[in-house]
């Protein structure tokens, strides 16, 4: 009765060489491509922060009154494009196919589009706010405060607050876009001196 329900053992040991044998066939393997990886991750994260930031740039110069100067608007998108032009030159140069190298271009198809919305804004009759220089000052040391928790966002500080001090300011707006000068070119350059010393220590 036992030996009628155990299995055959030469059956079992036939099986083996036949597990061995498989295993020596070729399989496809799933490997991890690197390659698009460098241009999708700043056209995401730099070109997209950059235009958040640059939206928020708009708005300030909007109200303010800035883009009532058509020299102002280009010279913005002239500045603002840059960041567009590297990454289109990142799309091409590191893609892994046609999929990847659309979905980016069209990312910075729409970014592009609204780096240009100053040329549209300075259409819009609105002349140089009676508060310019406080909106100016304001807005500098509101970046500022947000580059403590990103700290390449104090450049922004700094180039509002030199725009501020070319509007002829009144003492106060005058006083407080030094001090977002100070604080932005002290926080912007510890953010630089960092990067540069954690740069060396990855090469070494």
């Amino acid at each position: 009765m036992l030996n009628h329900l155990s299995p055959p053992q030469p059956q079992r040991l036939a099986s083996i060489p036949a597990l061995l044998g498989l295993s020596l066939l070729p399989v496809p393997a799933i490997a991890f491509d690197p390659s698009g990886g460098t241009a999708s991750l700043f056209i995401i994260l730099g070109l997209g922060g950059f235009t958040l930031i640059n939206l928020l740039l708009q708005g300030l110069f909007f109200f303010a009154g800035c883009y009532h100067s058509r020299t102002f608007a280009k010279r913005h998108v002239i500045c603002a494009l840059l960041i567009p032009l590297i990454a289109v030159a990142l799309a091409i140069y590191d893609h892994r196919g046609w999929s990847d190298f659309a979905l980016n271009v069209g990312i910075i198809c729409i970014g592009t589009g609204l780096i240009l919305l100053p040329l549209q804004l300075h259409q819009i009759d609105k002349t140089v706010h009676a508060k310019a220089d406080w909106i100016l000052s304001l807005g500098a040391l509101t970046i500022l405060g947000l580059s403590y928790i990103i700290a390449p966002l104090a450049l922004f500080a700094i180039i509002v607050a030199h725009i501020g001090l070319a509007s002829t300011p009144k003492q106060i707006p005058k006083l407080l876009n030094y001090l977002a000068l100070v604080g932005g070119y002290g926080l912007f350059g510890y953010w630089l001196y960092q990067t540069l010393v954690m740069f060396q220590s990855s090469l070494a």
